[in-house]
């Protein structure tokens, strides 16, 4: 691998990779605890670890290092670092477009997929990349406390109106974190996310015997549902699933757990 990694392995049995969300790591995850990690069965070996860029993984200042193809490239090299034949993959955001990246580029590997709030893609791309662009430049400008500033000030608007206080004061304490980004850094990371995209339609299609599980929420205008049932409608062995308030939105641990154990 062409730097270090932050990982953490916990479990034996059947190896599961994780990748986070864009400006999230495992530090932040573990504050929000919306995936349930401490709840996972010892069965179960979870792979979790920060990509380029994020917590205290190796950083590039080169946008295109920053693109989903070649964050999937870091997954199948960290899987080869702890001799993993195959594995399930997946991931949120960002994480759930890496997944799907490697599973493309070594199928012969993922045995399934769990694919968590898929973002915006294709024809609904542009105005994110556009927001992502402008991001970069307030990172370049102000750092991780523009962006932080920004974050809660968007707030409201950014997560599900059913999310409960809680939930919502979790959010803000994640904030914080953004301040450790190096503004650079922060620049590289948003810009590389503003040239991305999912696969296309037919790629996606090369994956359509594979068993993959979809989980979404729906009022979340940065992984809006119709992503999720798209990639449904492409895989035909899929299973999608949506959260429509938050009791439903606790159950995504046990439906990835039942989902790993199954395979």
């Amino acid at each position: 691998m062409s730097g270090w990694l932050e990982a953490r392995v916990c479990g034996s049995g059947q190896p599961f990779i994780w990748a986070h969300g864009l400006l999230t790591n495992m530090q932040a995850e573990d504050i929000l605890d919306w995936f349930g990690w401490g709840s996972f069965p010892s069965t179960i070996k979870l792979i979790r670890y920060n990509a380029r860029g994020h917590g205290k993984s190796f950083a590039s200042l080169q946008p295109r290092d920053y693109c989903w193809q070649n964050l999937a490239q870091e997954l199948l090299q960290l899987a080869d670092q702890l001799g993993l034949s195959d594995f399930i993959a997946g991931g949120a955001s960002m994480g759930a477009s890496t997944a799907l990246y490697a599973a493309l580029q070594a199928p012969q590997r993922v045995k399934g997929l769990i694919l968590v709030s898929p973002p915006t893609a294709w024809h609904r791309r542009k105005q994110q990349a556009d927001e992502y662009r402008r991001s970069a430049w307030l990172a370049f400008l102000l750092g991780g406390r523009g962006l932080a500033w920004l974050a809660e000030r968007n707030l409201q608007g950014s997560l599900p109106g059913w999310m409960g206080f809680a939930q919502r004061e979790k959010v803000k304490r994640t904030l914080p974190l953004l301040n450790r980004y190096p503004r650079l850094t922060l620049w590289a990371l948003l810009r590389g996310a503003a040239m991305s995209d999912l696969p296309s339609k037919e790629q996606i299609r090369a994956l359509a015997e594979k068993p993959i599980l979809i989980l979404a929420w729906t009022e979340d205008p940065v992984h809006p549902v119709e992503t999720a049932e798209e990639l449904h409608r492409l895989l035909p062995n899929s299973q999608l699933w949506v959260a429509h308030d938050e009791q439903a939105f606790r159950t995504i641990p046990a439906r990835m757990i039942e989902f790993i154990n199954h395979l």
